[in-house]
């Protein structure tokens, strides 16, 4: 997928479109996230709250992403600020190494 990016990022450089991926870590409330858990709760036999809060002490900022933080990111990753930026995976894992 990184190399995708990358291509479409140099392909598409002449026409002034930028390419760029995010690499998010756990955000809670989205339909896939909390489909893993449950997953791993029931595959554990723990509770889906243990897993949250195991994920969430394995962050460094001891904390969840929330869906905001990615969309802050996005937005600027979109805007006119951003424009010199393309082809990169920027990761959003609040200092985790993901």
């Amino acid at each position: 997928m990184l190399g995708l990016v990358r291509s479409a990022a140099q392909d598409l450089a002449p026409y002034g479109a930028t390419v760029n991926a995010v690499l998010p870590g756990w955000v809670r409330g989205t339909a896939m996230a909390d489909a893993d858990a449950l997953q791993e709760a029931e595959r554990r036999e723990v509770s889906v709250e243990q897993v949250w809060a195991e994920r969430t002490a394995s962050y460094p900022a001891g904390r969840l992403l929330e869906p905001d933080d990615l969309a802050k990111v996005i937005a600027f990753l979109v805007s006119d600020d951003a424009a010199a930026v393309s082809g990169e995976a920027l990761t959003v894992a609040l200092g985790s190494p993901w």
